[in-house]
């Protein structure tokens, strides 16, 4: 894949699925979700979150480094599953969750695995890959956990790097790197700002 960068200079992976499409579009949505029933914020991020720990910024934003558009998409999963998590303590009175829709045949795996994808088979089509999207959209509030990672209906781990796929540690980030994350999508998300 060749890096791509929007018009404000940002690799557009990260733009799209982390800082502009999720973290900017969802502060902008407080106001209106603060004062709504049942309010909820449903991030679809990806098992290719599993891959990795959230990197240091210059990594995750592809400034440092020879370009990998699958570890970038990797980076931004990540981070969409670490802003639920923080969200959460910071707004107990939304629920944000992140999914998996599991691996659906779609565009993005051909162009991510092209004949790789064979070993990702049986791929779920669109309707099997969207089903827990919905649910979590319109399921009572008391079904869901605030802060979790779900694919079908049911919360799962979101660290895989142990051995025999069990909760590993490898693909942790520590409370002080999540708070440098945020921090540099608050400063990063404006617009005419600065970027550092």
């Amino acid at each position: 894949k060749i890096k791509k960068l929007t018009s404000e200079g940002v690799e557009g992976t990260f733009a799209t699925h982390l800082l502009f499409g999720t973290y900017l579009l969802t502060k902008l949505t407080l106001p209106f979700l603060k004062n709504s029933p049942s309010p909820r914020v449903v991030v679809v991020s990806s098992g290719g979150m599993y891959n990795t720990s959230f990197p240091s910024w210059e990594v995750a934003t592809s400034q440092v480094g020879r370009y990998n558009g699958q570890m970038a998409y990797a980076y931004a999963k990540r981070g969409q599953v670490l802003l639920c998590e923080k969200w959460t303590e910071e707004y107990p009175d939304i629920k944000f969750v992140s999914c998996h829709p599991g691996w659906t045949d779609t565009p993005g795996v051909d162009s991510a695995y092209g004949s790789s994808k064979k070993w990702l088979e049986p791929l779920r089509n669109l309707e099997e890959g969207s089903e827990g999207i919905k649910w979590l959209c319109i399921a009572p509030s008391e079904e869901i956990q605030g802060g979790e990672f779900y694919l079908d209906r049911t919360s799962q781990r979101k660290h895989l790097a142990g051995a025999f796929f069990s909760e590993g540690s490898y693909t942790k980030n520590t409370p002080a790197q999540v708070n440098s994350m945020m921090e540099k999508l608050a400063q990063w998300s404006v617009l005419d700002g600065v970027r550092k």
